[in-house]
């Protein structure tokens, strides 16, 4: 092989090497996500599992609240789950600088006019759909802003992510007790519960089609 079609074969090949480069680094920064959308990414999957065992448990059971052992004082699952929405509303307000909707009071323990089933899955509902909207407003930056006197945790100052991440693990927290409130009345948890044949595999192949 004479040196000019060495040459030439050898800038092809460096081309063809760059160009993987360029394609790699263009395909990690089009993957790349802010702030913003890995909470909002976090919280719809968490809104419909909270969704979904307030649907499970039965009307008459919202006032049920566990009484063998040391449950003295508890809440009833009623109010676990209007207090999961008074602290996303809390957490929603703290992060867009507003004051809290959803007439939240002292305790975090919600509306007092909120009493139903349905009135309970409606005011969760407009809970998270309030605290995706303040997702939108969490910076990359993690910009220092004052911690409203209303915020139930947290330093002073705080930033908006951290605020977000605080009241995903809260509500974790209190999905975890609403699990135990199901089981207790003999309610396996939808996510727990067995999926129809082949259900897991379809659900694997959507995943890997994304």
């Amino acid at each position: 092989m004479n040196s000019k079609r060495l040459s030439c074969l050898l800038s092809s090949v460096l081309f063809l090497a760059c160009s993987g480069v360029v394609r790699a680094q263009t395909a990690d920064t089009s993957e790349r996500r802010t702030n913003a959308q890995i909470i909002d990414s976090i919280l719809t999957p968490l809104e419909k599992r909270i969704l979904d065992l307030a649907e499970a448990m039965p009307a008459e059971k919202y006032s049920f609240a566990p009484t063998c052992g040391e449950f003295k004082g508890v809440r009833t699952f009623g109010e676990q789950l209007k207090h999961i929405a008074a602290d996303l509303y809390l957490d929603g307000a703290a992060i867009l600088g507003e004051n809290p909707p959803g007439d939240v009071e002292t305790g975090e323990i919600g509306s007092r006019a909120v009493r139903s089933k349905p009135e309970v899955i409606a005011y969760v509902k407009a809970s998270f759909e309030y605290m995706h909207r303040a997702a939108v407003a969490i910076d990359d930056a993690n910009t220092l802003i004052p911690k409203p006197k209303f915020s139930p945790y947290g330093d002073d100052p705080t930033t908006r992510l951290r605020i977000a991440i605080a009241g995903i693990g809260h509500t974790n927290n209190h999905y975890g007790q609403l699990v135990e409130y199901l089981r207790m009345n003999g309610i396996i948890p939808p996510a727990s519960r067995r999926q129809p044949a082949g259900a897991t595999e379809k659900l694997g192949k959507a995943n890997r089609s994304q």
